[in-house]
């Protein structure tokens, strides 16, 4: 069994940029979800705002990393209209039985990471082992690494229990 996987679904790079450094910073295998429609200009956002609201579960692409290969798994997502992406919610109802431990992250706007955070454990139905939101602002001004680094511990603590 692997140490860790780091999943995460992005749109607008925030959530793929904290995906990408915590799996630098811990050694794990990175796995981004893709979308199958492109959510690109207004309608893609309108697309997206009406999935997230409504709870669907949108078509996706992965490289097909098993995640019951691993020993924890870090799942990341961006905030939409107060919910999960709906990526992650389609890769969390494909994949959620396979999961041994979970950590989750979101990016957001302002608001709405820990309704999001609650959403994403409930669907996992799982306890997350840590969970951290970081906001927009704190990631264009760098100001989240004390956070990356709380959750990479806590992530370190799980890899060894």
């Amino acid at each position: 069994m692997h140490n860790c996987l780091v999943v995460c679904y992005s749109r607008s790079g925030h959530t793929a940029r904290i995906g990408k450094e915590f799996a630098d910073l811990c050694g794990a295998d990175l796995e981004f979800i893709d979308d199958v429609s492109s959510r690109s200009g207004p309608l893609g956002y309108l697309r997206s705002v009406y999935e997230s609201l409504f709870h669907k579960e949108p078509r996706i692409n992965t490289s097909g990393k098993d995640p019951g290969d691993y020993a924890v798994v870090v799942l990341g997502t961006p905030v939409w209209a107060g919910n999960m992406a709906a990526p992650m919610r389609s890769y969390l109802a494909r994949h959620r039985m396979r999961f041994h431990r979970i950590a989750l992250f979101c990016t957001m706007g302002g608001r709405g990471g820990d309704r999001t955070l609650e959403e994403m454990a409930d669907l996992c139905g799982k306890a997350p082992m840590a969970r951290v939101a970081f906001t927009d602002a704190e990631i264009r001004h760098g100001s989240y690494r004390s956070k990356l680094q709380s959750l990479q511990s806590r992530a370190l603590e799980l890899e060894m229990s």
